[in-house]
């Protein structure tokens, strides 16, 4: 009788660890697809028209006993539009050792058809095609308090057919390396509420590394962030310069469009030197949704097409926040914005900026 009532006290106490290590099984599936998410995308603009696709990202601590660095994002992003323009890309944001290590990977390949304007007497847009794969590798090295020193490293081809009366086909091939400072003091890498962000970037585009020309590129980028008054919402201003120097090659060029003056999508405004100033109101609702209202001026010099070397563009417009990652603030979003004679609908992972 004695040894029944322990092997019944054993079977129970083997349930109860079974169903205890079940219910904590349980719990880690819960916390783990809190950090997945499917995203789908859905945008338009001029150029590519309607595009679709889909963008699962992770959010995850690399070391789980790391209480000081950021959670590190991963994620793939597939997108095909009705113009026919296809994508793929895998990314990677990483945060190392207590944040003394910051690695960002990426790599991708697709076909694009696009478009651009022409230089000479009578200026036209230009349809071309282009298909391209890349690689990107930037690792940073925290140096002090706040300030981070790094080195990256850049591979890209292109095929490119332009369709003038006789079409032009051309393949370029770009090998990168370059040197990156970083000052960062905003309170969160995410969605920042106070604090800036001093980026300084070289990338040598050298013979010796198999370029056929000569070129290289030097971006300065200066984000602010404040508190508004309301306690919640947040004013961003960004203040951008990216010069071109030697032979930069066609694909190479700064184009407004995108992160740095959102409303163009046509690829008219393309040179070697651009330079951009914006400002946004971040305005968060109860809950993970929020709205975003945006302007800015930005200009591009060393154009092809004279007339627009110097030329003053705007930029203004408004778009809608939704919040996936809710512990780090991660947003997804839509923005609509219009341009000198041109507008754009931009699908968003994270802020602008």
């Amino acid at each position: 009788m004695k040894g029944a009532i322990i092997l019944l006290l054993f079977l129970l106490s083997f349930n109860l660890s079974y169903a205890q290590e079940k219910e904590r099984e349980k719990e880690e599936q819960k916390k783990k697809s809190k950090n997945i998410k499917v995203v789908p995308y859905i945008s338009y603009n001029r150029t590519y028209e309607f595009m679709f696709g889909a963008v699962p990202m992770l959010m995850y601590k690399v070391n789980k006993k790391d209480t000081i660095s950021p959670e590190s994002i991963s994620g793939l992003m597939g997108i095909y539009t009705t113009n026919k323009t296809w994508f793929a890309i895998a990314f990677s944001k990483l945060y190392l050792m207590e944040d003394h290590w910051r690695i960002t990977i990426g790599a991708g390949l697709g076909t694009a058809n696009s478009q651009f304007l022409s230089g000479g007497t009578s200026s036209s847009f230009i349809d071309y095609q282009t298909g391209a794969d890349f690689f990107k590798l930037e690792v940073q090295r925290k140096i002090g308090e706040d300030l981070y020193f790094g080195a990256n490293y850049m591979y890209t081809k292109f095929n490119n057919e332009f369709a003038f009366e006789t079409p032009v086909n051309e393949e370029v091939t770009l090998n990168g390396l370059g040197l990156v400072f970083l000052r960062d003091k905003r309170d969160n890498v995410y969605y920042p509420t106070k604090g800036s962000e001093l980026n300084l970037d070289y990338t040598g585009y050298l013979g010796f590394m198999g370029n056929d020309d000569e070129s290289s590129k030097i971006e300065l980028q200066y984000n602010h962030f404040f508190k508004a008054k309301r306690g919640k919402d947040v004013i961003a201003v960004r203040g951008y310069g990216g010069f071109g120097l030697g032979n930069v090659p066609f694909n190479n060029l700064l184009v407004v469009e995108g992160t740095d003056l959102r409303g163009y999508s046509m690829g008219e405004y393309r040179g070697k030197q651009l330079v951009a100033l914006q400002g946004e109101y971040r305005y968060n609702f109860k809950g993970n949704m929020g709205l975003v209202g945006f302007a800015g001026l930005g200009s591009v010099y060393g154009s092809e097409v004279e007339t627009n070397s110097g030329k003053i563009l705007p930029s203004v417009g408004m778009g809608y926040r939704y919040t996936v990652f809710p512990k780090n603030k991660m947003n997804i979003g839509i923005d609509v914005a219009a341009g000198r004679d041109d507008w754009g609908v931009y699908f968003r992972i994270g802020e602008a900026f």
